[in-house]
């Protein structure tokens, strides 16, 4: 059974944090021009077209950061296809703490452009921040985002993509403090599988240049493209296409040992972790989704989850380190398989019966 440190540790939301509350920016020079040519993706009459190409599929790497939300050794999401012009993903910590991230095509000054939205809950407190793609360099996999208002001078997101990796890297000016803007947290990540998102690829015939939210006058009485509440959000989570939710009943045999400073884990995978009986620890690169809950959960609810079939995991952490060692409490069944639809809802159970020897 599990031996190895899973290693997942919180869930970066600092990259939307950074974002909101970085409230003012000075630009900093990108090496050579600021604004390139589109490049040749195939498809030129979406600026920054080709990034919706690269960015599909399963990604883990460690984040860094100068914030309060230090740093973490591991962060797994999954990109899929959501619509013909977009590609997401939803990750969670626990259930008060995700980040969401979108990639969509906008009308934007009378030009079609990818957008990237990123809405998250850090500590009971979250925001929605928009930026537009403002530079690309396609030849060299550079992609750049910033404030559709604000533009350079608050924040900017950029994106540099080799093979089978990209660095996510976010800037801001502390609160118009510093100048040129600094790195304030970056994500290395690497490919770990494609093949879960070929399904919406197909379905989607994704990427085709079709605008999914005419941006043209959204933010004319803004000063920046933030939202510090809900309420009026253009492109809320609540109206996100094509993906649906996966409840799970937890409960743990009577017969193990339970204390209140136990933590509950569920992993969601796209791929099993084990090779007959033998766990995998290469292949945590299947992690889709997962999620930290107080041993008292009875029941969790898995929201934006992509159609496709996973594999159900779950934990008790008797020492509360986020390890799954020797004395910690894992399900037996190792083949708990749920399989959810275009905007589906599904239900599936999962007992904790077994003490890793």
């Amino acid at each position: 059974m599990i031996k190895k440190n899973i290693a997942l540790l919180l869930i970066p939301v600092i990259f939307l944090f950074i974002q909101c509350l970085a409230t003012e920016r000075v630009n900093k020079q990108v090496q050579g021009s600021s604004r390139t040519e589109n490049g040749k993706t195939g498809n030129e009459t979406v600026f920054g077209f080709g990034i919706l190409e690269r960015i599909p599929g399963l990604w883990n790497g460690p984040v860094t950061s100068s914030t309060p939300a230090g740093s973490f050794d591991r962060w797994y999401v999954d990109f899929r296809p959501v619509s013909p012009g977009q590609v997401s993903q939803y990750s969670t910590l626990d259930a008060q703490t995700v980040n969401y991230m979108s990639f969509f095509i906008v009308k934007h000054n009378n030009q079609l452009k990818v957008a990237l939205r990123t809405e998250g809950v850090f500590q009971n407190k979250g925001c929605v921040t928009y930026e537009v793609m403002d530079t690309v360099k396609e030849s060299e996999g550079y992609y750049r985002f910033s404030d559709f208002q604000a533009g350079e001078k608050r924040a900017f997101t950029e994106f540099t993509f080799k093979p089978d990796e990209f660095l996510m890297e976010v800037y801001t000016n502390k609160f118009n403090k510093v100048f040129p803007l600094q790195l304030h947290s970056q994500w290395r990540a690497k490919l770990g599988d494609r093949s879960a998102a070929l399904n919406a690829v197909s379905h989607f015939k994704f990427p085709q240049p079709l605008m999914v939210k005419d941006f043209s006058h959204v933010f004319d009485n803004m000063t920046e493209s933030i939202y510090f509440t809900f309420e009026n959000d253009p492109y809320s989570s609540l109206s996100q296409p094509y993906v649906g939710t996966v409840t799970v009943t937890l409960s743990i045999d009577k017969e193990l040992k339970v204390n209140n400073n136990h933590e509950l884990f569920l992993l969601l995978t796209t791929g099993s972790l084990y090779e007959g009986l033998k766990y995998k620890e290469e292949n945590l690169k299947y992690i889709s989704k997962y999620v930290y809950l107080p041993v008292s959960t009875k029941q969790y609810t898995f929201s934006h989850v992509h159609p496709g079939t996973y594999y159900l995991y779950s934990h008790d952490d008797v020492n509360g380190d986020k390890k799954y060692l020797k004395g910690d409490y894992i399900s037996s069944d190792i083949n708990n398989i749920v399989t959810l639809q275009a905007g589906g809802n599904v239900s599936i159970k999962t007992n904790i019966d077994f003490i890793i020897p």
